[in-house]
């Protein structure tokens, strides 16, 4: 049974312009939005030991409760409850509403931290 007990945090960069014209997200000027009542459930954890360095992959998915759509990207960061800053992987799921037709009955997506 999944438990909609969590926080989490979205971060949403603007977008600047480098001096290449190429935009790039600045995220020490990103907005914080709270978003409660979520259920964050871990996915899975790849560790690679290769030399020069060791890396560690760990995921998480995010589920929000029945009857709420969330304002998250794909290119949006999520901080989770204990600081753990945490990219967005792959599309956000916007499940349909079975009766309602236009409506959202819930958002799924992935997140991960790359250590390493």
């Amino acid at each position: 049974m999944i438990m909609f007990t969590s926080s989490i945090t979205v971060l949403r960069a603007p977008l600047l312009v480098d001096r290449y014209n190429s935009e790039r997200p600045d995220w020490k000027q990103a907005t914080r939005t709270r978003v409660t009542g979520v259920s964050v459930q871990p996915t899975a954890t790849t560790e690679t030991t290769t030399e020069p360095r060791d890396q560690v992959v760990t995921g998480w998915r995010v589920y929000s409760r029945a009857g709420v759509d969330l304002d998250v990207r794909h290119t949006d960061r999520v901080e989770l409850e204990n600081g753990t800053v945490c990219e967005v992987v792959g599309e956000i799921a916007r499940w349909p509403h079975p009766i309602r037709p236009g409506l959202v009955h819930h958002v799924e997506f992935d997140i991960q931290r790359v250590r390493g």
